[in-house]
């Protein structure tokens, strides 16, 4: 049976699916633009069966790893899901912990208290995920790895990471990622960050992202 209408999720096809992945982003540009790439691609698993819905941010509302966890939950309380749908919130590790103090610790604690409320953080970024489609990163030297974590401002606009991810490129980087770039590498970069994960940590608490937990969730087998 079609689900009913549910105000904080954009407009979708998502009625028929017999299962939901919402997604609460951190970030507002490339995430977004990855995420719709991605359901609109041919490596989106579109059987029927699955579908990512991201949640509309309300207005006066945060952006930081907290604020997110509460548009899930409200979301979960407040609109009719089923028991196997996942509630993804997607944040990076980034400046968070150290300006804004957030005990990632105790929030993982709080997502295991949700049956159905998973983490997916990348350190330092969500750009590191997608270095990961180009380039392994455990092939820098151990100088340009701390860099990389550290990704320091280098501009009013770029980090560290973002003058490497363009470099890759070739191009710039711009935070709208190219899906013709990185999507057809989605398996490379999966292995890759499993390479990184291989103490199968809650959270990256070095260079790494969990984002690949989702992605093979949500991509064709």
């Amino acid at each position: 049976m079609p689900r009913d209408p549910i105000p904080l999720i954009r407009e979708g096809g998502f009625k028929e699916a017999e299962k939901l992945y919402i997604l609460s982003y951190e970030g507002q540009k490339t995430e977004v633009t990855y995420f719709n790439d991605f359901r609109q691609s041919d490596y989106f698993n579109d059987s029927g069966i699955i579908e990512i819905i991201p949640l509309e941010r309300e207005v006066n509302t945060g952006t930081d790893p907290l604020s997110v966890k509460r548009l899930l939950k409200k979301a979960k309380a407040n609109y009719p899901f089923k028991k196997t749908d996942e509630f993804w919130l997607i944040v990076d590790r980034d400046h968070w912990e150290t300006i804004h103090k957030i005990d990632f610790n105790q929030l993982v604690i709080d997502c295991n208290k949700e049956n159905n409320f998973f983490l997916a953080m990348s350190n330092p970024c969500f750009e590191i995920w997608l270095i990961m489609h180009l380039k392994d990163v455990i092939e820098y030297k151990e100088e340009e790895q701390n860099k990389l974590l550290k990704n320091a401002k280098v501009s009013n606009k770029k980090n560290h990471i973002d003058v490497v991810l363009g470099d890759l490129q070739g191009i710039g980087y711009n935070k709208n990622p190219n899906s013709e770039r990185f999507l057809p590498l989605t398996n490379v970069a999966i292995e890759r960050a499993k390479l990184l994960d291989n103490t199968n940590e809650p959270y990256p608490k070095k260079l790494g992202s969990h984002i690949y937990r989702l992605i093979e969730k949500l991509k064709k087998q």
